[in-house]
């Protein structure tokens, strides 16, 4: 249920990415960092069981099965969680490269700007109503 609940918190960061809600994503990745919190001890139990169904004879090949099965469906969840933090990582780096290209554009911009003001010898603190 936890990793599903992951797996969900997953999704719906790349749909805040989408509309570039970075604060939405960050409140995501806070209630994230509380499951693995949840989901690490269970991890180091579920080991620690796998250890000793393994070692145990008594264990039936059915229960075996069943425990396989249910270990699948984990690794499947797992995977996909993955695959969904790729994209993730993916989208940000975009939106981290657009916006740094934003910058660079404004900055030259404002260059510009002061060149211009001083080429007509504006002072740089004076502002461009002159030419209203």
């Amino acid at each position: 249920q936890l990793l599903r609940e992951f797996r969900s918190l997953s999704e719906q960061q790349l749909a805040l990415l989408d509309v570039e809600d970075i604060e939405g994503v960050n409140h995501l990745l806070d209630h994230r960092a509380d499951l693995m919190l949840d989901l690490t001890p269970i991890e180091a139990t579920l080991g620690t069981w796998i250890e000793q169904v393994k070692a145990d004879p008594t264990v039936s090949n059915e229960m075996m099965t069943e425990l396989r099965a249910v270990n699948e469906e984990i690794v499947q969840l797992a995977n996909l969680v993955v695959e969904i933090d790729e994209q993730t990582h993916w989208r940000l780096d975009l939106i981290k490269t657009r916006t740094a290209d934003e910058m660079r554009s404004l900055n030259k911009g404002s260059n510009a700007l002061n060149g211009y003001q001083r080429s007509v010898g504006m002072s740089t603190g004076s502002s461009l109503e002159y030419l209203s």
